[in-house]
């Protein structure tokens, strides 16, 4: 329907969310699934953790026993020190270095390893990061594509490298945000989900026909056969406890340097998240020009189901903030992509959906309401 979009009546998801499905109250997925939780018992998930790093501790001796991914935000430092503080674990931390490393980042990541934790930084090859980045701008809208390969691909791969089986993401973000609910109650997940549900159903093996198998090395996931030799577990922490931002921020802080910003968040009215790259906000305003949201109405959705806000409060928030060109980077991105002005706008005009925008005076302007 040109300029309308369907919303969710208890979140701000739109009907133009990749996946998301409504039920017949115009619920939509994730908030159902938010109801789903609720009736999840998680002290036996707790003592399935438990369990879990029992078994993977007593049977790796003299090294690290979990690996966790961590960008040098709030969530996977949260994890880390509850692995460690909490459950008695020596966890590895990873951090897959991206394109434009936001500054915050990296003064968080020192921060943390400052604390005392082990941690690796993985910086894959950047000539090929480049042109694959460029490669799913221009022909789907994707600016940092590159970047979501390898954090699952080399964090998978480093569980074969140092034989180290468990390994612990952040949250599983399919169910969580309104996708297909098939991880919602599963500890663990493939390398089948993991390039359906977080690389758009690209197989990074897809870019063999481009570029030569050890330039790929950090996009490419470990063969299925060396998972099982290594006994992997790939696993995600929103299973074992109910996966709160706002609580991980403050632990984060209190316990491991973590600083937010100064001033909010592009796109958005947080400060404490989304610290890795500067690439993200233009992932951010190609997803809004797209299906008609931005960040902000990732933000607000996760506030409503945690109680912490009310829809109306969202309305207008999101009104406010979701339309954020991210004129601040776009020299940089021009410097990325190596583009020139006029070829970095085209592929913005090609993107942007005409049912829901109109250009006025250069710039992209909804046609639709939030409500």
């Amino acid at each position: 329907m040109k300029g309308k979009l369907i919303y969710c009546t208890k979140c701000l998801n739109p009907h133009t969310r990749p996946r998301i499905t409504f039920n017949e109250e115009g619920v939509c997925n994730a908030c159902s699934n938010q109801g789903k939780k609720e009736i999840i018992n998680w002290d036996d998930r707790w003592n399935e953790l438990v369990q879990l790093c029992d078994m993977y501790r007593s049977n790796i001796k003299g090294k690290p026993d979990v690996i966790v991914p961590y960008s040098g935000g709030k969530d996977g430092a949260y994890i880390a020190y509850t692995l460690k503080e909490k459950l008695g674990m020596t966890p590895l931390c990873i951090t897959i270095r991206p394109p434009m490393e936001d500054p915050i980042g990296v003064q968080n990541i020192m921060n943390f390893i400052d604390r005392g934790y082990q941690h690796i930084m993985i910086t894959p090859n950047r000539t090929v990061e480049r042109a694959i980045d460029k490669e799913n701008f221009i022909n789907k809208g994707i600016p940092m594509h590159a970047f979501m390969i390898a954090v699952q691909a080399a964090i998978m791969k480093s569980s074969v490298i140092f034989d180290i089986p468990l390994v612990m993401f952040a949250e599983e973000g399919e169910s969580e945000m309104g996708g297909s609910s098939k991880l919602q109650n599963s500890s663990t997940y493939s390398i089948e989900d993991s390039i359906k549900f977080y690389l758009s159903g690209v197989d990074p093996k897809k870019y063999l026909n481009d570029y030569a198998e050890k330039d790929l090395y950090w996009f490419l996931h470990p063969k299925e056969e060396e998972l099982i030799k290594t006994g992997s577990r790939i696993s995600h922490w929103s299973y074992y406890q109910e996966f709160v931002n706002y609580k991980h921020y403050l632990v984060a802080k209190e316990h491991l340097g973590f600083q937010e910003r100064q001033t909010r968040n592009f796109g958005s009215f947080d400060n404490y998240s989304t610290t890795d790259t500067e690439i993200i906000w233009l992932y951010f305003y190609l997803m809004y020009l797209k299906f008609g949201f931005g960040r902000a109405t990732n933000v607000v959705a996760t506030e409503i189901r945690r109680g912490a806000m009310t829809r109306k409060q969202a309305v207008n928030l999101v009104k406010k903030f979701d339309n954020a060109y991210p004129e601040p980077y776009i020299q940089k991105y021009l410097e990325y992509y190596t583009m020139t002005q006029e070829e970095f706008d085209a592929v913005i005009d090609k993107w942007a959906n005409k049912d829901l925008f109109e250009k006025r005076n250069g710039r992209w302007e909804p046609i639709f309401e939030v409500h």
